[in-house]
């Protein structure tokens, strides 16, 4: 079918409710099998706000806690419920981070988060303004 014979979308199906997608996974270490769900645009854009500070700064512990709270908005039970909270980041820090970075990538692909845009502030906080990482005192050289 060429481009000239398709038919273009409208706005009411536009606008249908999509359902959410579900995929399973093994994780590497632990064995354990698990669902993740795909993410409204109004969760992926959530997440990545949460890194930024009222001030327009990024914050260096949600930085670095942004593969946790992916892991938590996406783990979901077989009636697509979320099995975790955000109460539950400390219990994922403590996995194997073969688990923990397996599952992210996953979860990351299923939603459409560009794992490297995160890595990347990570990996260049030291040259951003970050929120709650010590500055140089006025007498220290930048």
């Amino acid at each position: 079918m060429n481009e000239a014979t398709q038919k273009l979308t409208n706005v009411e199906q536009l606008f249908t409710p999509c359902k959410r997608r579900h995929k399973r996974v093994t994780l590497p270490i632990s064995k354990h099998n698990v669902r993740i769900q795909s993410l409204t645009e109004r969760e992926t854009a959530a997440h990545q706000t949460q890194t930024l500070a009222r001030s327009g700064n990024y914050k260096l512990s949600k930085l670095e806690d942004a593969a946790r709270r992916l892991i938590v908005m996406c783990l979901v039970d077989d009636a697509g419920n979320r099995i975790l909270n955000y109460m539950h980041m400390a219990k994922i820090a403590e996995w194997d981070s073969a688990d923990s970075a397996f599952l992210y990538k996953e979860c990351a692909a299923h939603t459409g988060v560009n794992t490297e845009d995160i890595e990347n502030l990570v990996k260049n906080s030291e040259e951003i303004t970050v929120e709650g990482s010590p500055s140089p005192s006025p007498s220290e050289p930048e």
